[in-house]
């Protein structure tokens, strides 16, 4: 099968993107990213482009490959800045996409629902999950050279919740503790930057990695984080600040009731071998067994009707 994604920007979408592509390709998939030019287009003759209405390219309509556009929210419920806007509806519409899809579960649907109700578009639950092309490592705590490990950004609107969780964890326990990242991070904090093709062996460096949302996650358990299915593949341990909806995709994951509670199991876990030890286990073998993006892609071409190829994904 042949499929086009839209260009790799950065941020979480790039890296969310790349695994859809990594896993297709493991699958013997065709599948790479459109420039955005007809003549590339036609020379490909994809089966299905896969887009985003954040980071927009034009979809020929005269083509024969069926598409699915990620979206935003866009339903009853007033989610403010999270909400698509109306000039990406109006430019999602124009493209006469066969589905969309969003970072929610089934039983966020009503989120996602006027796509359906208004437009007659079915919309498919696609969750960030793991690229195990990439994030993949066996627990080996002789392989532990840190206590906590923590990759991502921070800017203001993700500092509302990581300052009083993270921050305040990191600068609360004393243990040793190793942040890469990009954005306004206080210096003290983190490291800087690292290379892509080190960050898998830099998450399972550590005995935990923990994880953070941003506010609507905390609020409505939508647009989950990808780092925590990674930091699991990875066998290092997740404990997540107050989002219990992340339970639903890792029954056994450490969720913390306030900051300080947060402090208190980082600081157990750490100290307590065995226990987490036993949960790393756990956790990676959950996360193996139905949140990969190998799942993920074999929902998507699964709804859209390609069900040989919706078959080799978990093949």
């Amino acid at each position: 099968m042949k499929i086009l994604t839209c260009h790799r920007p950065g941020g979480a979408f790039g890296y969310i993107s790349d695994g859809w592509v990594n896993a297709l390709l493991s699958k013997g998939h065709q599948a790479r990213r459109w420039d955005g030019n007809k003549e590339s287009w036609d020379i490909f003759d994809p089966d299905l482009y896969i887009g985003c209405s954040g980071h927009r390219q034009d979809i020929p309509q005269n083509r024969r490959a069926k598409v699915a556009i990620h979206v935003n929210p866009y339903g009853p419920v007033d989610l403010k800045s999270i909400n698509e806007s109306n000039d990406s509806i109006t430019w999602v519409l124009e493209q006469n996409p066969d589905a969309v899809f969003g970072y929610g579960d089934e039983e966020d649907r009503l989120l996602w629902s006027f796509w359906d109700e208004k437009h007659g578009i079915t919309w498919i639950p696609m969750p960030t999950a793991a690229d195990i092309c990439i994030f993949n490592r066996d627990l080996d705590e002789n392989k532990k050279t840190h206590d906590i490990v923590y990759l991502g950004g921070r800017w203001d609107y993700k500092a509302i919740t990581m300052d009083s969780y993270l921050i305040h964890a990191l600068k609360t326990l004393g243990k040793s503790f190793v942040v890469h990242g990009w954005g306004d991070w206080p210096q003290d904090i983190c490291s800087g930057g690292i290379a892509d093709d080190m960050a898998a062996d830099f998450l399972n460096s550590g005995k935990i990695g923990p994880c953070s949302a941003e506010k609507h996650t905390h609020l409505y358990g939508i647009d989950v984080p990808e780092r925590m299915f990674k930091v699991a593949a990875c066998g290092t341990l997740v404990i997540h600040d107050s989002v219990p909806a992340v339970k639903r995709y890792i029954p056994s994951i450490v969720v913390a009731q306030n900051p300080d509670n947060f402090v208190d199991l980082c600081r157990h876990y750490i100290e307590n071998d065995d226990e987490r030890v036993q949960l790393i286990e756990k956790q990676k073998s959950e996360v193996l067994a139905a949140h990969t993006y190998h799942h993920r892609m074999h929902t998507m071409l699964s709804s859209l009707g390609f069900d040989d190829a919706a078959t080799s994904m978990l093949g």
